[in-house]
């Protein structure tokens, strides 16, 4: 008896490590499943943070950021240009220092999305007499290894002016002209963003300031940059 009592708790046993086995190996698989599911999330959130060809322009509201990819025109190292960034759609866009594959409309919704307040006030009228209002933005420059150069350094005034660049606004007349103005130099009534340092004609017809790219800071022509557009206010 007290044999048959040995062998009935050995199978006992036996059952009951049989049964638990399996569940423990099915804890350990689903951990590692979790695992790897947030990795491929963490991945895919980086990179649609990335400027690239595929991904020209980037809205960071976080930050209160808003990113483009550009190519350098090294024709305005040496002549002046009153267009610092134009939309390769547009209709001038060889006449800026950089071209953009960002449409004035992305880049419009860009700066709303990030909570930037159009001027709006200037009209075709007024435009040599006032100069532009809007959110102040902060402007850097990044290419190859260099990281958040200030557009100061970047584009050249004569006169040694900081630029001033506001969120113009201009939606209905950039859709109008076609110009495809991203930034303009000077203030504008078609550019979504414009230099309020100076009225409009300040570059071209009074001649009162010259533009032009520094070649000792920018890339080489067709050198890609990305520019960044932070709300300042």
């Amino acid at each position: 008896m007290k044999r048959l009592f040995l062998i009935a708790v050995a199978v006992v046993f036996s059952f009951t490590a049989c049964t638990n086995k399996p569940k423990d190996d099915k804890v350990v698989d689903e951990t590692k499943t979790e695992t790897t599911d947030t990795t491929e999330n963490t991945s895919t959130e980086e990179n649609t943070m990335e400027v690239s060809k595929e991904n020209p322009i980037v809205v960071d509201k976080e930050a209160k950021t808003i990113s483009i990819l550009a190519t350098v025109n090294g024709k305005y190292f040496d002549e002046v240009t009153r267009h610092m960034a134009i939309s390769e759609s547009g209709k001038i866009a060889d006449m800026a220092l950089f071209k953009t594959p960002v449409t004035p409309t992305d880049f419009y919704n860009g700066l709303l999305e990030i909570g930037a307040k159009a001027g709006d006030n200037m009209t075709a009228e007024n435009a040599a007499t006032t100069t532009t209002e809007g959110s102040k933005l902060n402007v850097t420059l990044s290419f190859g290894d260099k990281k958040d150069v200030d557009v100061n350094e970047a584009v050249l005034d004569s006169n040694g002016t900081p630029l001033d660049i506001r969120f113009s606004g201009n939606m209905d007349n950039s859709k109008e002209f076609n110009t495809g103005c991203i930034t303009c130099l000077d203030s504008c009534f078609v550019g979504i963003t414009s230099n309020a340092a100076y009225p409009l004609g300040a570059v071209e017809e009074q001649k009162s300031v010259e533009f032009k790219g520094n070649k000792d800071v920018l890339p080489a022509d067709g050198s890609e940059v990305v520019i960044t557009y932070k709300l300042a206010d």
